[in-house]
């Protein structure tokens, strides 16, 4: 579908839950890969658990890198997990 999307000119936006899901959607085209954490610990569905906000950043680098190991070009978002509020993202910038 992504595949589909991307030449039909398309922005395509997929999720990816871990590397080689990334490498598979840089593969057939996705502009922007949107690397996915889990449930968002805030908001209307204000999950319980979530995977820890120092894992997060090491496997949203880890898709990031292998999403640009096949298309340097591709962007690169997350969402979900730990809701991080300005305090606590300045340690990770």
């Amino acid at each position: 579908m992504i595949q589909k999307a991307h030449k039909m000119g398309l922005l395509t936006t997929p999720y990816a839950f871990n590397q080689h899901e990334a490498i598979e959607m840089a593969k057939v085209g996705a502009d922007i890969i949107v690397a996915h954490m889990g449930l968002t610990t805030t908001g209307s569905i204000g999950a319980k658990t979530a995977v820890s906000l120092d894992e997060s950043v090491i496997r949203v680098q880890a898709i990031a890198e292998a999403a640009h190991s096949i298309n340097p070009n591709v962007i690169v978002l997350c969402h979900g997990g730990m809701q991080v509020t300005s305090k606590v993202l300045w340690m990770y910038i």
